[in-house]
């Protein structure tokens, strides 16, 4: 709202003086041009996952993301340097600031409630304070907040046990814990099911008999003391706030496909949520999936068209999941606003491969891939097995297959995980790809990015000894062969008309473990700039308007941070610096003068 009252002001005081900006408004809004959109977004923690990826796919979009600062957001392990605070886990009040700033000038937000009111991810599995003085207040403003802005939230079920290597625990705490947690209470329904009946029942079984087990009353007692801290602030947050949310996303961490500790909170929340969020298992791609629900709401909601390899669609997903595979994707892709098809139908074609399936499935979809990369028309391929054999894997890297044409992929931990990362990707990229009248270079070199850093998370340090110490080694499914598959690859760069082209080369470096695990690894992605584009046209969208002319002052007063190719084409004069007499000339060639 704040931002549409500002564009009609805007409008109406500027015609005058700017008489080609009606022309040029109109026109983007019919062809609905979002590049250059602010989206404050607030992670989960500062792992890639959660951080690198989500800045690559809101680039591969045209968005802005706006963060705060790393160090607000950062968990620390216990083998880590602590956060500038001494603290090992989000600063929760500087972040509530940080929200209050920004959503001054921020019409669109994506959350999470486990940093905004425990400090992350790692710390909502260790808070067990009962005064929730604070965590009320930042919730109280998170609610009022949707009420005048775009909002999703996402957060999580608290997982079976806490974290490994965070305040001392270690594996045998976890696994106890994990049993514990594991055993199955009494289900409760109807009018039963009430926070209250959740907690008073942690302890006792199905039997209504206390539950045994090795860890001291000491432990017990503060595993459910945080259980019951986490139920009762997402409670409150849905008991107060649906109605004006966009969406809410609630991630079941670390579940178990049997009754267990979170069945009743999962079936709590469930009711709660009703249409306007979903509950599945998976937590580090919910970042991406709302930024992504943000992109259908803006560009439009496309079918998806989905195709199974293998027989075992309607089997768990994995381990760590407690639905088939088949509901979880379609749970998936309906959260993003989009509609279910069969394969074949969609705007979009979305294929997977089943667990347990063999190289001949792997076979069959990578025919299929070819197939629709050859009949033009766009493809997402998932491989929710990441315990399984690498059939797939090899089949595309062995059969050179233009990885770059694949607007997702996703082999990542678990299936929900790869569901996630695999879908928010490529919907995203294809919704901005066929409804944005102007697709920039930007995006294109932020979607190369993305893909990049996927496929090399996904399958090289995976499945080819990928390391620090030997990152460049040449044998098939290492980073150089990957990366030199995806430099031979065209990729899509527009879709009405559908348009393929050779892309910019693209090069990785400066690998680091900010974990310290190699499951964490990180990278540079960096894809060459042939050529900065038009002097005047600061956001690269092919036009000189009065959004260039303001970006410019923008970036002249320090309140916009400008790449190397923005810098040289708000850079009029050619001196090096960006001042007022690049933004006078720019203000003249929309003048016409």
């Amino acid at each position: 709202m704040k931002r549409f009252v500002c564009f009609a002001l805007a409008v109406i005081m500027l015609t005058a003086l700017f008489p080609c900006f009606v022309t040029d408004t109109a026109y983007a809004l019919e062809k609905r041009d979002y590049n250059g959109l602010q989206v404050a977004y607030i992670p989960i923690d500062n792992r890639p996952v959660n951080y690198d990826r989500v800045k690559m796919l809101a680039k591969s979009v045209g968005f802005e993301l706006l963060m705060p600062e790393e160090d607000t957001f950062r968990t620390a392990l216990d083998n880590m340097k602590p956060n500038k605070n001494g603290s090992t886990y989000g600063d929760r009040e500087k972040l509530l600031n940080w929200l209050k700033e920004t959503d001054k000038t921020c019409d669109y937000f994506v959350l999470s409630l486990d940093q905004l009111l425990s400090g992350g991810l790692v710390a909502s599995r260790w808070l067990d304070n009962t005064d929730l003085t604070f965590e009320f207040e930042v919730a109280d403003y998170i609610i009022n907040l949707a009420k005048n802005n775009t909002v999703v939230l996402f957060d999580t079920v608290m997982r079976l046990a806490s974290t490994v290597n965070y305040q001392g625990y270690q594996m045998p705490e976890y696994n106890n814990l994990r049993s514990y947690g594991s055993v199955a209470r009494l289900t409760l329904t109807g009018s039963e099911l009430t926070v209250d009946n959740i907690i008073a029942g942690y302890k006792y079984g199905e039997n209504g008999k206390k539950i045994s087990t090795p860890l001291s009353d000491k432990a017990v007692d503060k595993y459910l003391a945080s259980r019951t801290r986490k139920l009762k602030l997402i409670d409150y947050i849905l008991s107060k706030s649906l109605e004006d949310l966009e969406y809410c996303y609630i991630g079941v961490d670390d579940s178990s496909t049997t009754t267990n500790i979170q069945t009743n909170e999962i079936n709590l929340i469930s009711n709660k949520l009703g249409d306007n969020g979903v509950i599945y298992a998976g937590t580090d791609e919910l970042g991406l999936m709302g930024i992504t629900r943000i992109v259908t709401k803006l560009y439009g909601s496309p079918e998806v068209g989905v195709t199974y390899f293998g027989n075992s669609k309607d089997q768990i997903a994995d381990e760590f999941d407690f639905a088939s595979l088949e509901y979880e994707i379609n749970n998936h892709i309906r959260s993003l606003g989009c509609t279910v098809v069969d394969g074949g139908k969609g705007d979009v074609e979305v294929l997977v491969i089943t667990k347990n399936s063999g190289n001949d499935q792997a076979i069959k979809l990578v025919d299929k891939a070819f197939d629709l990369v050859e009949n033009k028309k766009p493809v997402i391929i998932i491989d929710p097995n990441s315990k399984n054999a690498d059939f797939l894997q090899k089949q595309l890297l062995t059969r050179e297959f233009p990885l770059s044409m694949l607007l997702g992929y996703s082999n990542w931990n678990t299936a929900a995980n790869a569901m996630g990362i695999a879908l928010s990707n490529g919907i995203s990229r294809y919704t901005y790809l066929a409804n944005c009248s102007n697709i920039t270079r930007q995006s294109h070199r932020g979607f190369l990015e993305a893909s990049t850093f996927g496929f090399l998370k996904d399958i090289s340090y995976k499945y080819y000894g990928f390391s620090i110490e030997n990152p460049g080694v040449s044998a098939y499914g290492s980073y150089a062969y990957i990366v030199k598959q995806i430099n031979g690859s065209e990729m899509i760069t527009s879709l009405s008309p559908y348009t393929v082209s050779k892309h910019e080369t693209v090069s990785v470096s400066n690998f680091r473990y900010p974990w310290e695990r190699t499951f964490e690894m990180t990278f540079d992605v960096k894809v060459a700039v042939t050529d900065s584009g038009i002097k005047g046209d600061v956001n690269d969208d092919g036009r000189i308007i009065l959004n260039d002319y303001l970006m410019s002052k923008r970036i002249e007063a320090g309140t916009k941070t400008a790449d190397i190719d923005m810098l040289a084409r708000a850079d009029i004069n050619g001196d090096g610096k960006i001042n007022k007499a690049d933004y006078v000339q720019i203000k003249k060639r929309i003048l016409g003068d």
